[in-house]
């Protein structure tokens, strides 16, 4: 094979680099700030900045009048104000939250710099280099075929499970790993899998009467902050912290929607909300000490102790 760093890819016209041309466009042409010095933009304005970001090609306006009808226009379906006479051009609309949300997922692949995903990525393709990709497809295509899937795992403990049958739901990136949630038909349950750990997968033969429905992600994880799935009924959680952290607690358990409220005037701040997967919360409470403090249900705070004293045994003498 050549050598990664001489392949260009990708390059040819209509392949990644378009979509990343009008994508680029799309995002320069949401907002329009306000004031004498704010930046308008016209075709020729886009076509120099977007140059800068393809070494030895540059655009013209008639490129980017192009990506603009073609791409954006009629492929997404979003208009944009650009009436002759005018001296710049903006979108005519808002993008609604669910749809910038699928433009985003694709468009941070171009200008965000995800390391952790790089990571997950690399172990995993280190763990099969000869069919990283081919795995992800091939189960892909099993998840769109309603066909489901056998292969062999080694679990935490080091049990060993052949021909393992069962139904694949999708690839999901969490806690620095990459997994594949399924549903065990014979266990009856939602199962997260290390997909670094499968090993002789096969697909199986469609069978009408071993279809099943996929429960989406937000539904099946909407209590979890880790890629945990209990099967016990989620906990109310109750907890204060310092003002001081507050910044900090809140970014952890802000996808709980929690119910925050200040505490002797203000020093302090109380949350409650939903949780499944409390041990990994207590985890990343531990290191927060005398300032955060779990106050029900009584179990969970239970946890918590047990965790703090187990930890302190081994700095006992």
């Amino acid at each position: 094979m050549d050598d990664p760093a001489q392949i260009i890819f990708p390059n040819p016209e209509r392949k990644i680099n378009v979509l990343k041309r009008y994508l680029h466009i799309l995002a320069l042409l949401q907002f329009t700030p306000e004031g004498k010095d704010a930046e308008l933009w016209n075709a020729n304005k886009l076509a120099e900045l977007l140059s800068y970001d393809d070494t030895g090609k540059t655009l013209d306006d008639s490129q980017i009048r192009k990506y603009i009808q073609v791409n954006i226009i009629k492929e997404l379906g979003i208009e944009v104000d650009k009436t002759k006479g005018k001296h710049s051009m903006s979108l005519a609309e808002d993008i609604d939250p669910e749809t910038q949300l699928m433009i985003a997922k694709v468009y941070s692949g171009f200008v965000v710099k995800d390391a952790t995903r790089d990571i997950i990525l690399k172990k995993f393709i280190n763990s099969m280099p000869d069919r990283a990709l081919w795995t992800l497809a091939r189960v892909y295509f099993a998840i769109v075929e309603k066909r489901r899937i056998q292969f062999n795992y080694t679990t935490n403990t080091g049990y060993k499970i052949n021909r393992w049958e069962l139904c694949p739901y999708y690839f999901m990136l969490r806690n620095n790993n990459l997994y594949l949630v399924v549903w065990d038909p014979v266990q009856e349950k939602h199962i997260p899998l290390l997909a670094e750990r499968i090993k002789k997968l096969k697909v199986l033969t469609y069978d009408k009467k071993k279809e099943w429905n996929i429960i989406p992600v937000e539904e099946l994880f909407k209590d979890s902050l880790s890629a945990f799935i209990s099967d016990n009924p989620t906990a109310k959680m109750k907890i204060r912290y310092k003002k001081k952290i507050g910044v900090q607690i809140t970014n952890l358990i802000s996808f709980f929607e929690p119910e925050i409220k200040s505490l002797d005037n203000g020093d302090w701040l109380e949350s409650t909300f939903n949780i499944t997967d409390y041990l990994y919360l207590c985890q990343q409470l531990v290191i927060y000490g005398s300032d955060v403090e779990i106050l029900s249900p009584p179990h969970v705070r239970k946890t918590m102790i047990t965790m703090l004293k187990s930890s302190l045994k081994a700095y006992e003498s």
